[in-house]
């Protein structure tokens, strides 16, 4: 299993046709929501302060994840439009780990203050989520029936000491 950055127009098209699939994750997804996932994608191919990074085993999209400065350009980091997710497949293999590493080795070489992660409330996310907190970020905010009717929004923080 490699991880590896994201910098070639022909694996953002396989990422973003990854983070779409039913092998990344299964709910309805929001009006507009698949298109924002795959142009997030290619927006970190153009943007010194967004990446993507992606795990591939046998030339096959295991997991994927972004991070990118938010819009205030002030060192604070967020995963909004951008997804991590694994492989149905290839789940409980620290995969996600080695991703989020990235990121937050990214974000500390980039004198990064904090990351912001926006997750959703459903059931099917609960690993996920546990999977945050493990991690030490720490739920600051619930919004309901954010993304669809039945489906919330949960947001996630961790301070970055650089």
């Amino acid at each position: 299993m490699k991880i590896l950055k994201l910098n070639k127009i022909e694996v953002a098209e396989k990422v973003g046709k990854f983070l779409t699939s039913t092998d990344a994750f299964v709910h309805i997804w929001f009006p507009n929501e698949k298109e924002l996932v795959i142009k997030a994608v290619f927006d970190s191919l153009k943007d010194k302060n967004h990446q993507y990074w992606y795990a591939e085993e046998d030339g096959k999209i295991a997991g994927a994840i972004g991070v990118r400065e938010n819009h205030c350009n002030n060192g604070g980091y967020e995963m909004d439009d951008d997804y991590v997710a694994v492989h149905k497949d290839y789940r409980r293999r620290g995969i996600a780990s080695k991703l989020l590493d990235e990121i937050e080795s990214y974000v500390i070489s980039h004198k990064g203050r904090y990351i912001h992660i926006l997750t959703c409330d459903i059931d099917s996310y609960k690993p996920a989520r546990a999977f945050y907190e493990s991690r030490g970020y720490k739920k600051v905010a619930e919004m309901p029936n954010y993304y669809n009717v039945g489906e919330g929004r949960i947001d996630y923080y961790k301070e970055i000491k650089c």
